[in-house]
């Protein structure tokens, strides 16, 4: 783990239960039963705590990480392995280990099947070494990195973009697809980072988004190992002093997507024209974009077709949609949201202001499209002090079905909001 600064107060939706949708509640039930375990010894090991995993909605998953947070016991020393021991499959499975002041967390891979039920013992030992070979790779340092596994590369690049503006590393700037030939999501022209959001704007000053926060007001972490890294960054950025801006990215080895969260915090009275998050923006590489209506109904419409883009105008995507993605007909690849948490919620439990708050589909230069989800959209707002905008989503890389474009990313966002449940079991 690296750290560049101290970090004093965390996001509140750290990981729970399984990466790819946790539950933080699931994590403290983990946390406090755990303090009480009284390990004990299994073949010359220490048991920490033994669980429970449960798949509960009928879906098969091949791959799901599980994530727990053990107390930090007086058994564990520096260098001792910790591992999971599957009951059920007899064998050992290499955990990532993140050593915290007061507790240890730790995620290792599972494979579940529609409605079983497995169990684990978690242990340590002093002179236990189980390799951990995986797709996930991280290339360069710090913030200036390229992230991998087998379905995409992800570049967090630093460059110079549109009017000679820095775009700082640290943000996403286009990703390359493995699967269909390396072809390249990005903006060539204007020359901007792939990824635009949480950003913001007010009368007579540029707009601005994550990427222009730059050092020294911004300070991150990085936690880097065989089944994730993560990168956290946050601080405010130039023009904009009132919003305290923090956001972290999740990748995982495996797995064909990555999450993003993020919170915009109001420290002070503002007034914004345009608030917006959930925003990708690339050039002309798609044909259709699908989302679900309100009631259901699943909506596909051809991107170029001004009559079915003026419907989109008249008829938008709601602010709250579950999940929205562009594919490519002919070439059959597909890049989406999935919309895991939103939350408008201010500081004092009440509702922060938005202006006609809806997911829009919009056309941009070179014939370049992108969606976002505007909060404001370009009324000129009083935001008041205490005003917070929060949200997680991921972002996922899939092959559309010919017949059904929707379907991998139906099943991904049942997965990642149905997680596995985990319960502590007694071990004697």
């Amino acid at each position: 783990m690296k750290f560049r600064c101290t970090i004093n107060s965390r996001f509140s939706f750290n990981l729970t239960g399984s990466l790819i949708a946790i539950k933080k509640k699931r994590l403290f039930i983990l946390s406090i039963v755990a303090v009480s375990l009284t390990s004990c010894c299994y073949n010359n090991s220490t048991v920490l705590l033994k669980i429970k995993v449960e798949e509960q909605v009928g879906l098969n998953r091949p791959l799901e990480y599980i994530e727990i947070i053990l107390p930090r016991v007086e058994t564990y020393q520096e260098g001792d392995k910790i591992y999971a021991y599957s009951i059920d499959e007899g064998k050992q499975i290499g955990v990532q280990v993140i050593e915290k002041k007061k507790e240890i967390q730790i995620v290792f891979p599972i494979t579940i099947k529609e409605n079983e039920t497995k169990e684990y013992i978690i242990k340590v030992e002093s002179d236990k070494n189980i390799e951990t070979h995986t797709d996930l790779n991280v290339l360069g340092e710090k913030l200036d990195v390229m992230i991998e596994n087998k379905y995409f590369s992800a570049s967090f690049k630093e460059f110079i973009g549109y009017k000679e503006e820095k775009l700082s590393s640290g943000h996403l700037g286009s990703i390359s697809l493995k699967e269909f030939g390396n072809i390249i999501l990005e903006r060539k022209d204007p020359n901007l980072k792939m990824h635009w959001g949480p950003n913001f704007g007010k009368e007579n000053l540029n707009y601005r988004t994550m990427a222009h926060l730059t050092s020294p007001d911004s300070c991150f972490t990085s936690t880097k190992g065989p089944y994730y890294f993560s990168l956290f960054r946050r601080g405010h950025i130039e023009g904009y002093e009132k919003i305290w801006l923090q956001g972290e990215y999740k990748f995982y080895a495996g797995l064909p997507y990555f999450v993003f969260s993020s919170e915009m915090i109001f420290t002070d009275d503002d007034s914004l024209n345009l608030l917006r998050n959930d925003e990708m923006t690339m050039d002309s590489l798609f044909t259709n974009v699908v989302f679900p209506k309100s009631n259901g109904e699943i909506i596909d419409l051809l991107l170029y077709d001004e009559s079915e883009m003026a419907y989109l105008d008249g008829n938008p995507i709601t602010d709250d949609a579950s999940w929205l993605f562009f594919y490519n007909k002919s070439k059959s690849y597909a890049f989406g949201s999935i919309r895991l948490h939103y939350d408008n919620t201010n500081l004092y439990g009440g509702d922060s202001p938005i202006e006609r708050s809806h997911t829009k589909i919009t056309s941009s230069t070179n014939s370049g499209r992108y969606w976002n989800r505007r909060l404001i959209n370009s009324k000129n707002t009083f935001v008041p002090k205490g005003s917070k905008y929060k949200e997680k989503n991921a972002y996922i890389v899939f092959k559309a079905d010919k017949n059904d474009p929707a379907k991998t990313i139906e099943y991904f966002y049942k997965c990642l909001k149905h997680p596995v449940k985990i319960s502590y079991e007694p071990y004697l």
